[in-house]
């Protein structure tokens, strides 16, 4: 499993850009990111090498931050390349609750970020298709 930074951010422009600032001044690399919308609210999910210390950057700053588990499987980047993942789980009856990906090495690698109710189970199925649990990126 990988820990992915959720950091909690009134819907307002310049919430975004202050982020990045703070990340990018701790030399923090922003791997991937999604941002999701709720009204006057909106959570960033962000993906970086150094999430334990991406949290303190922002903690540091009054952000409303924290970590939540994740399964990130490494997939191919090439057409189709989710399938195989998208198979497994289907085989395995897991329902994704939440996804987003990144390219990791452009036409070779890629990550797919996935949330659902039994993240064990999600990483098994995609071992038992060929695909590989990512611990740690960097």
């Amino acid at each position: 499993m990988y820990n992915e930074v959720s950091v909690f951010v009134e819907n307002k422009p310049g919430k975004l850009s202050h982020i990045a600032e703070l990340l990018g001044g701790a030399e923090i690399d922003i791997l991937a990111i999604e941002v999701a919308d709720d009204g006057q609210f909106g959570v960033l999910k962000i993906l970086t090498s150094e999430p334990d210390r991406a949290w303190e950057v922002l903690s540091a700053a009054n952000m409303t931050v924290a970590i939540t588990k994740v399964a990130c499987i490494e997939i191919q980047d090439m057409p189709g390349g989710l399938l195989k993942l998208a198979k497994a789980l289907e085989a395995a009856n897991l329902n994704v609750t939440d996804a987003y990906g990144c390219i990791l090495e452009r036409g070779k690698r890629a990550a797919f970020v996935v949330k659902g109710d039994n993240l064990e189970a999600i990483e098994a199925a995609a071992r038992s298709a060929g695909l590989q649990p990512i611990e740690s990126l960097g």
